[in-house]
């Protein structure tokens, strides 16, 4: 992570947009002008419309804000979208959206009082009764974690803060326990020897701090995920050791309620870093994803099984290679224990430009399939950002594709539990800049909702709810 630039730690592997080839037959115009137009027979799978009426043709837009934060449910068939709002001290914009129509139900800004110093949301989660718990990175000097838990009709439950005492500590991810107890993992700055120590932080239901642990090793060391088993034990993943002359390796750490240290895994390459980016614990299986190397051009994309006792699931680390390279984005386990994991295929393309690729595991651990999303009428970079799994095992993957070096679509595309492309969700119309889903919400087979980014005059965080079929 670098210390000077805490807003930029996140390791994606930044897509480069570039334009493959010359612009042909595309048809121009904005996002809200026109969704999801059918494309040429037979080109790609069929194309299904956006489940919202207007306005805006099913896209719902969070006006004066950036782009989507965190995605999660809400109470009474609702969902809650936190964005980073335009405002120059960077507050987040919190809204509520009914799953049905798209209507907004409520909205409110942390820090709610005008001139506060800003603060950048980077995770949320929601309990059982859908309070809503967010994190934050307070802006300014210095550069705290602020947690904040609101009541699903936007009342502020109560606020508290991390501070390591020295330096910047920003949060990275967030989950809820089956008590409304909270967890959040990040990086605090100022106490190992590499500059920053991977932390972890419990706050009870009502906002009493449980307990904490900081991780250093020589290096930079950083959580990213965070998850709960059905026990309520905490398991964390990310990278430790980071930093010249020494090698990163990809960690995970398991912790009892109380926030004793049950167990720790990982892996270590002696030629490049390791991390494990998403986490996932599904009945008693934990599972992680990530990625070995730190140069885009050349880093595979890795995943591996541990039981919840600390056992390894399959045999080793898997390990997808592209010729030149790829990054790992998102992260899902269906319910016969298969995992998908999605990110960019760098260069894979007929013409150079990079893919949306979808990797699914069997349950055992070998490869099931692998796909990378291309076609004919886009010869342009995409990526895929997030995924989601239905009951029938249909994979969501959700991101974008660029048409252009400045424009770019918003795209979703469903494939079947063989890897079949079943459907696909695009805006056809061409956005300036920076233009993609990030998260993907699979309420019910018939509520499949994505949120992300839209820019152009003015860049917003945007919602979609698909209309699927069956």
């Amino acid at each position: 992570m670098n210390s000077a630039a805490p807003e930029t730690a996140r390791r994606d592997g930044a897509s480069s947009r570039r334009l493959r080839r010359p612009l042909l037959g595309m048809p121009l115009g904005v996002i809200a002008a026109a969704l999801l137009a059918p494309a040429a027979a037979g080109a790609v799978p069929p194309q299904y419309p956006n489940q919202w009426s207007s306005p805006v043709s099913g896209l719902r837009q969070l006006p004066v804000t950036t782009d989507t934060r965190a995605f999660c449910k809400g109470p009474s068939g609702s969902v809650y979208v936190v964005a980073l709002s335009h405002s120059v001290s960077s507050n987040a914009v919190i809204a509520r959206l009914r799953v049905a129509d798209g209507a907004v139900l409520k909205s409110w800004t942390y820090p709610a009082r005008p001139g506060a110093a800003g603060s950048i949301p980077r995770a949320a989660a929601s309990d059982a009764q859908r309070n809503l718990f967010v994190a934050l990175e307070q802006v300014g000097a210095p550069r705290d974690w602020r947690v904040v838990k609101y009541s699903p009709s936007g009342a502020l439950r109560w606020s508290r803060r991390y501070d390591s005492g020295n330096g910047a500590d920003v949060p990275q991810g967030m989950v809820v326990d089956h008590h409304g107890n909270v967890i959040v993992v990040g990086t605090s700055e100022g106490h190992g020897s590499g500059g920053y120590d991977g932390a972890v932080v419990k706050w009870s239901a009502t906002g009493a701090l449980l307990w904490k642990h900081l991780i250093s090793a020589p290096g930079k060391d950083l959580f990213e995920a965070v998850a709960v088993d059905a026990a309520d034990n905490v398991y964390v993943a990310g990278q430790l050791g980071s930093g010249a002359p020494v090698l990163a390796r990809a960690a995970l750490r398991a912790y009892s309620p109380a926030g004793r240290l049950r167990w720790t895994a990982g892996a270590k390459d002696s030629l490049r870093d390791l991390s494990f980016t998403s986490l996932v614990v599904k009945g008693s299986g934990v599972y992680v994803a990530g990625v070995a190397g730190n140069d885009p051009a050349s880093a595979e994309l890795i995943a591996a099984k541990y039981t919840v006792a600390g056992k390894r699931g399959w045999s080793g680390v898997k390990v997808r290679s592209y010729p030149h390279g790829a990054w790992a984005k998102g992260l899902a386990v269906d319910r016969s224990g298969a995992a998908v994991l999605v990110g960019v295929a760098y260069g894979a393309g007929g013409s150079g430009e990079d893919l949306g690729a979808v990797w699914k595991l069997k349950p055992g651990g070998g490869t099931a399939w692998h796909r990378e999303f291309g076609n004919s009428l886009w010869p342009y970079d995409g990526q895929f950002s997030a995924v989601g799994i239905d009951s029938k095992e249909r994979v969501y993957a959700a991101g974008g594709v660029s048409v252009s070096a400045s424009t770019a679509n918003l795209l979703m595309v469903r494939y079947s539990s063989g890897g079949g492309e079943q459907a696909l969700w695009r805006s056809d119309g061409q956005q300036s800049g920076a233009c993609d889903f990030s998260h993907v919400l699979v309420l019910s087979d018939s509520a499949v909702l994505a949120a992300g980014r839209v820019a152009g005059d003015g860049a917003n965080a945007a919602v979609y709810r698909a209309k699927t079929t069956p």
